[in-house]
């Protein structure tokens, strides 16, 4: 029996590692055509960077942990987490984070853990953003997690790889089809002509589990037909250059209402607002550490809100026009 889980933990380990290297691998491939697709919230062309950022931080720590899936999803969000950029990059930490928790325990993944999986990364993604929208990579998320919803429940022996392999084909293929209809469905996604970026980064990072399961490679094939790669970056608005707009990124030890507040103080100064704990629990004092993102008109005002909420851990800010990725 011990012998048994530990090659059921050897398999699970090398799956997700090598998720994660091919998700790298694929982001990095196709970091410009993301960078090309980015016109919402802003055109700050940065997505397939902070996509990318925050996979290789993932994959790092995965790299050091030698525990049950969740717990080892759970190390590399939290490491993705402290070290997230941009709306996107944060997002998919935040996935990242929320895939973890179901999978405590597990040693292999099935379509049934993956179902639950996709379920609470959902319900964390959405939670985390004080506005979001339809027509960004949470639509293609929930999308997939629809369809993984319908293949557990009809999956006829659902520990079987077999069953988890024919649900991420069709999986995959629901978050093609999720991508091209964001066109539609975000006014500025259609003014411009493409799918939106983000959802695009997550269509990339799926064909790699699916890949990683299945011990092929990610479709050559997979972005073919998809509108807006080939075009220029997209132009910043008008007068960009001559405001003081910002994106800041922090973290902050608070505790849920401190949080809370924040993220009403914030949604008055800025947009894009995501808060989300890093920590799965709370300290001596019942803190968490979040992680803090937002787009400011000025710098100022943000800033003082957010150093005066609680203890600030990390802060940076950058122009939200024309701002190097490395933060």
């Amino acid at each position: 029996m011990v012998e048994q889980q530990h090659k059921g933990r050897i398999r699970g380990h090398a799956a997700v590692h090598r998720w994660f290297f091919l998700a790298e691998q694929a982001l990095r491939a196709h970091g410009d055509s993301l960078n090309r697709l980015n016109v919402f919230p802003v055109a700050d062309s940065d997505t397939g960077a902070n996509m990318l950022a925050t996979m290789a931080a993932a994959r790092q720590a995965a790299e050091q942990s030698e525990e049950d899936l969740g717990a080892l999803l759970a190390t590399a969000g939290t490491e993705a987490m402290a070290e997230a950029r941009g709306n996107s990059g944060t997002l998919l930490a935040v996935l990242l984070s929320g895939f973890a928790e179901p999978l405590h325990g597990h040693e292999r993944l099935t379509i049934g853990a993956l179902d639950q999986a996709l379920e609470h990364g959902s319900v964390r993604a959405w939670s985390a953003l004080s506005d979001p929208v339809g027509g960004t990579m949470l639509s293609v998320l929930d999308a997939v997690r629809a369809c993984a919803r319908q293949q557990a429940a009809a999956a006829e022996e659902p520990e079987s790889r077999t069953a988890l392999i024919d649900s991420l084909d069709s999986m995959l293929e629901v978050a093609r089809q999720a991508v091209v209809a964001t066109e539609g469905e975000l006014e500025a996604l259609t003014r411009a002509g493409v799918v939106d970026s983000g959802g695009t980064g997550l269509l990339i990072i799926f064909d790699a589990l699916r890949a990683a399961v299945t011990g092929t490679e990610p479709d050559p094939h997979l972005l073919e037909g998809l509108h807006g790669l080939e075009r220029e970056p997209a132009a910043q608005p008008a007068g960009a250059e001559d405001e003081d707009h910002v994106e800041i990124m922090c973290t902050v030890r608070l505790d849920p209402l401190g949080a809370a507040s924040l993220r009403h103080q914030l949604d008055e100064v800025g947009e894009s607002v995501i808060i989300t704990p890093i920590d799965a629990e709370a300290d001596e004092q019942g803190s968490y550490r979040w992680r803090i993102h937002v787009h400011a008109g000025t710098e100022e005002e943000a800033s003082q809100v957010i150093h005066a909420s609680g203890e600030v851990t990390t802060y940076t800010a950058a122009p939200l026009y024309g701002a190097e990725t490395e933060h």
